[in-house]
């Protein structure tokens, strides 16, 4: 079989296209993608003709599909909020599909489509023109009146309408439309799995909650998925940015033929643990975990089980921080460094799902992890964005990396994620921040800002640590500082 799969991904940045790619590289596969410069920016939809038209030539040499269905029907999930195009205009770039299992029926074709968010925020960024006036206004009379249907609390309805009131009825109107719009096209895709069209199916819950119009289509296509007998072949979980990885490790698995990954799991907060909920998901955290193993194609075991690794799941406290938004743990707990020593004697492969905080590493854990000269030992780090994000691609480079854990692609891939999640994400972000005006800094001087604060630092820290790599890229992809793009050559 050539070890060749072909994949569309949500949008340009590295961290769901190369950083995907090195994941399969280092799993003995490659994975091809359109050029950074086709897949369009957040304010623009990519060329979505010539992506088509990308897919169906490339997708011939290959064992598998991936298909992020927001940029192939609406150009990347951020134009997904904004595009005025109608449904009837959308639906037929839903032919390609058909197209491709025509052509190659034994090919499997993997898929995702992220729920359309609903941001608590007045931030224009990526979001319909009127958000930075009503955006909030949606966000409460979105979030209230499900929660006011679905609990009949009469506190919900008043806050509703409150949130009503401020609403003009033609701003309502359109935001509905486009919910509308983009859930036909989600029911299209289960006729498709239903059809055999598609293999596997994601719809990852993008910074969802208990209540809204997206919980609302939540339950909706649940009671749809379940009534057509599709639970085994469509996933609803929260997260987004890991689909591609994950979809990816379960393509490779399945073409393998491997069994599942069996993985045992040791929690630094346990009393907290069952309990605490991710920021931006809407179930415990041990759900999520859960929902992202099955993802993968991997499976949990106990600890008195045999086992292929050891999941290092930190947390601290009930509650998560935020690096990005600056908020601190509400609750935090002292950490057991009894329990960093416990991974260190692990006869075990380690890998490490750092979730204390979103956006970012926890650096406690980080120096805890170094006094016990584990960071250079471990197999797999994340603690990038949200939980699911951090667990999705860590299960992912898990599952790719599978008995080459210890090669120096995966060592690398480790290296670079520990890099951006703890040292920017952690600490030098805030720094940048700090320093300079983003907002009024033109884009190349804050790109050159960032690698001046940021190269040195980084390889002066990977060599500390042990780590393999130095490195040799480092720019902003968005012309902002929420991500870095990084290269680490060994």
């Amino acid at each position: 079989m050539k070890k060749v799969l072909v994949g569309l991904p949500v949008d340009g940045r590295p961290v769901v296209r190369q950083q995907v790619q090195a994941l399969v590289a280092a799993g003995g596969w490659e994975l091809r993608m359109p050029e950074v410069a086709q897949l369009g920016r957040p304010a623009w939809p990519a060329q979505r003709d010539l992506l088509a038209a990308w897919l169906e030539r490339e997708a011939d040499g290959a064992a598998g599909v991936i298909v992020s269905i927001d940029m192939l029907v609406y150009g990347g999930r951020v134009p997904a909020r904004f595009i005025g195009d109608e449904l009837n205009a959308l639906l037929p770039r839903l032919s390609l599909m058909r197209r491709l299992k025509r052509r190659a029926p034994r090919r499997p074709i993997y898929a995702f489509a992220a729920a359309l968010r609903i941001a608590n925020s007045g931030l224009a960024d990526g979001e319909k023109s009127y958000w930075p006036e009503y955006g909030q206004r949606l966000w409460a009379w979105s979030f209230h009146g499900d929660r006011c249907r679905q609990t009949g609390d009469p506190s919900a309805a008043t806050l509703a309408g409150r949130a009503e009131d401020g609403l003009p009825a033609a701003i309502r109107a359109d935001y509905l439309a486009t919910r509308a719009r983009n859930f036909a096209v989600n029911v299209a895709l289960l006729d498709l799995v239903e059809q055999g069209v598609i293999d596997r199916l994601v719809l990852p819950q993008d910074n969802t909650s208990d209540y809204g119009l997206d919980a609302a289509e939540r339950r909706e296509l649940r009671q749809m998925i379940q009534a057509r007998g599709l639970s085994e072949l469509v996933l609803i979980y929260p997260g987004a940015d890991e689909a591609m990885h994950t979809l990816a490790a379960h393509l490779v698995g399945r073409l393998r033929g491997s069994p599942p990954l069996r993985i045992t799991v040791s929690c630094s907060d346990a009393a907290n643990l069952g309990t605490l909920r991710a920021r931006y998901e809407d179930r415990p955290l041990l759900e999520s975990l859960a929902s992202q193993v099955e993802a993968v194609g991997a499976c949990l075991v106990g600890p008195d089980e045999a086992a292929d690794l050891l999941l290092a799941l930190h947390s601290s406290g009930p509650a998560q921080g935020d690096w990005a938004l600056r908020l601190p743990l509400p609750a935090p707990q002292a950490f057991s460094a009894g329990w960093a020593a416990a991974l260190a004697r692990s006869d075990l492969p380690v890998a490490v799902a750092d979730l204390a905080y979103a956006n970012g590493a926890d650096p406690v854990l980080i120096e805890a992890l170094a006094a016990q000269r584990l960071l250079p030992r471990l197999v797999g780090y994340a603690g990038w964005n949200t939980a699911s994000n951090s667990l999705g691609g860590l299960l992912a480079q898990l599952v790719l990396a599978r008995s080459a854990w210890a090669r120096p692609a995966n060592r690398l891939n480790t290296a670079l994620r520990l890099a951006d999640d703890f040292l920017y994400q952690a600490r030098l972000r805030q720094t940048l921040r700090d320093q300079l005006d983003e907002a009024r800094l033109p884009a190349d001087a804050l790109a050159a800002a960032a690698r001046s604060l940021f190269v040195p630092a980084a390889d002066a820290w990977l060599s500390a640590m042990g780590l393999p790599g130095r490195i040799s890229r480092c720019h902003l992809p968005w012309d902002r500082s929420f991500e870095i793009d990084l290269e680490l050559q060994p």
